[in-house]
């Protein structure tokens, strides 16, 4: 998936200083549960989803966002195919943040659209994070995703590849 400043695409293990940059930064961090990769368990990560089959259920799909001006992943977005059928896929994303407020986010997640939507065929999609990430709320929101739940520990969005498609943003 190619854009004017990025290309988004499968990880490679080549990848491990990048990701290792800004995955670990408590900036990155603060609205994240969980702890930071290890150098070891990132490098274990990075190779499994370089093979990982695109419409592997029960896993989550990540897809670096390399910045093409620059040469390197500033980012990465992903998408959670649940096993259960009924269940609705959620997608998330982080970004360095010497890359914030840029765009870069905005213009990965409308291509990655684009590839849950009409690649993968997904019917809908949700993406979910911590109340106090404005930012990230902001950004669902521009994206034409509509508040579904609410919770003092996640705000979740919702989008069809219906209502995607009546925005005009399938050409993407």
């Amino acid at each position: 998936m190619r854009t004017a400043r990025l290309l988004v695409r499968r990880f490679t293990p080549a990848d491990l200083d990048d990701f290792l940059g800004y995955q670990a930064d408590p900036e990155v961090r603060r609205h994240m549960r969980g702890e930071p990769m290890t150098p070891e368990r990132a490098a274990d990560y990075l190779k499994a989803q370089s093979v990982l089959d695109d419409h592997a259920p029960g896993a989550w799909h990540a897809f670096a966002v390399q910045h093409l001006a620059d040469d390197r992943v500033i980012g990465d977005i992903g998408v959670w195919l649940p096993a259960e059928p009924e269940a609705i896929p959620d997608i998330g994303f982080q970004f360095h943040p010497a890359y914030h407020g840029r765009g870069y986010a905005r213009e990965a997640v409308e291509a990655f659209l684009h590839h849950v939507f009409e690649t993968l065929a997904l019917p809908q999609i949700t993406a979910t994070c911590a109340p106090a990430n404005t930012a990230s709320q902001a950004l669902m929101k521009r994206l034409g995703m509509r508040l579904t739940s609410a919770t003092p520990q996640d705000v979740q969005y919702s989008l069809t590849r219906d209502q995607w498609r009546a925005a005009g943003c399938e050409s993407a």
